[in-house]
């Protein structure tokens, strides 16, 4: 689904919107440098943001190989995009795999970039490893800012701090609440009619590692099914919601839910089984991902690849063996994220992704406000960052009043809690629920905060449509 096919999407329009009435621009001397799914968000986010100043022919992206669409990378290439291939790789080795297909990025861009009168770098990161391995020639020479989108992204950066201010919108309170029920939903469908082959998942034993958004999320899709959840979180303080206490049960240790669970769905975007396999486990248990790249299950593959049985399907990418340390054990499609199984042009439809797809351009838009405001200053470049509140709620409102006009039930479908968004009324709700928390360690800079506030109420006639979207 592609925009000269649909209806213009409503968020990324009324964040153009404001760009046009503000006269903001990303200028012709800024460079985007990308690691993104090769999906037709990916169009819509870049056309957009070509439509805001940047020259496409400034783009430079690196994809992934559990979710390229081959026809989104031609539109790309045709666009003017620079899309760098993806390298196939080994079983268990998707890390070492992008490390290199990144540096090969970070090559290509630089290499184009020292020809152009380019003078600040964005930084769209999925993962964290290109923020945090861009070359040193790269800092030295142009004034770079970033975006990760991802708490995979998150995690790295507290072993490696990113070397410039990075913008999460990966913990912002919109992704981790209203995000994650939308790819969890997705999630079981793709479960559902692919690994399953069309019939529901009902009345089974399902564990659940990490009970982070995405984990949360599932798990109330799965008991409305009417299947029993079990989850395993390290983090003793792991919230679960009021609407699931009676209805999940934890376990003490991975071993314990990988022996009594039927399936096993990796939701904790870290990697759980490291130092910790061979455990034992319910013979047949077959192990499915949620997160992103293949570290949930990581030292399980690199263990069955050395067992004289291991077999890959070459058509579905699931992973066989007979000779787990208790018997048979599947892994689905290779341990990537299923929802992307079907390696098709959307993983979710365009249209409902548009909030994510909002949020990102949101958060681009102001680490150029960032680069903007230390420029002339000689501040310091440095910092994990929020999303503005007021950006973040300006998404937020248009998204749902999107809904509403296209008559999706964002409560039937994604099962969100109509409480939850009947109590999303101002930036108050965004501050408590998005990371960086206020605190000893993260003052919010007022000046840029208030810069995206004075951006998105250019176009603010969104915000009486709050609701629970039916």
């Amino acid at each position: 689904m592609s925009r000269s096919q649909s209806r213009p999407l409503e968020v990324t329009q009324a964040l153009l919107s404001s760009a046009q009435t503000s006269g903001f621009h990303f200028g012709e001397d800024t460079a985007l440098i990308a690691v993104q799914h090769m999906l037709e968000q990916t169009i819509e986010l870049f056309k957009t943001a070509a439509e805001m100043g940047l020259n496409l022919k400034n783009i430079f992206a690196l994809g992934k190989v559990y979710s390229n669409s081959a026809p989104v990378i031609e539109t790309l290439r045709n666009m003017g995009v620079t899309v760098v291939e993806s390298a196939i790789p080994n079983a268990g080795q998707f890390h070492p795999t992008v490390e290199r297909d990144t540096h090969r990025l970070w090559q290509v861009a630089a290499e184009a970039l020292g020809r152009r009168q380019i003078r600040r770098v964005l930084v769209l990161d999925d993962g964290g490893v290109c923020i945090t391995s861009t070359p040193s020639q790269i800092l030295q020479r142009y004034a770079v800012a970033g975006v990760e989108q991802t708490s995979l992204g998150m995690f790295l950066f507290e072993e490696k701090p990113p070397p410039f201010a990075v913008i999460s919108w990966a913990r912002s309170a919109v992704k981790l609440q209203i995000g994650g029920p939308i790819f969890s939903q997705r999630f079981i469908e793709k479960f559902n009619q692919d690994f399953l082959r069309g019939n529901a998942l009902q009345g089974e034993q399902l564990g659940i590692i990490g009970m982070g958004s995405i984990g949360r999320a599932l798990a109330n899709l799965v008991v409305r099914q009417g299947n029993r959840v079990l989850f395993y979180d390290p983090c003793s303080d792991a919230q679960v919601p009021a609407a699931l206490i009676d209805r999940v049960t934890r376990v003490s240790s991975l071993e314990e839910l990988m022996l009594r669970c039927d399936y096993v769905i990796g939701c904790s975007g870290r990697n759980p089984f490291k130092n910790k396999w061979p455990l034992k486990h319910k013979p047949g248990v077959k192990l499915l991902s949620a997160s992103g790249g293949d570290q949930e299950f990581g030292p399980i593959i690199n263990d069955l690849k050395g067992k004289s049985d291991f077999n890959v399907n070459p058509h579905t990418w699931d992973i066989t063996s007979e000779h787990g340390p208790s018997g048979p054990i599947q892994v689905a499609y290779l341990g990537y994220p299923y929802n992307f199984v079907s390696r098709a042009r959307e993983a979710v439809p365009t249209p409902v992704v548009q909030i994510e797809i909002g949020g990102l351009l949101a958060a681009l838009v102001q680490a150029r406000f960032y680069l903007q405001m230390i420029e002339p200053t000689g501040e310091q470049n440095r910092g994990i960052h929020r999303v503005a509140p007021a950006a973040q709620r300006f998404v937020y409102e248009t998204w749902v009043k999107a809904m509403k006009e296209r008559q999706i039930d964002i409560i039937g479908v994604f099962g969100y809690d109509s409480a939850l968004l009947n109590s999303i009324r101002n930036d108050t709700w965004f501050i408590e629920n998005s990371e960086p928390h206020p605190g000893d360690h993260y003052t919010p800079l007022v000046e840029l905060e208030e810069k995206m506030e004075q951006f998105v109420s250019q176009k603010c006639n969104v915000r009486s449509s709050t609701g629970t979207g039916r």
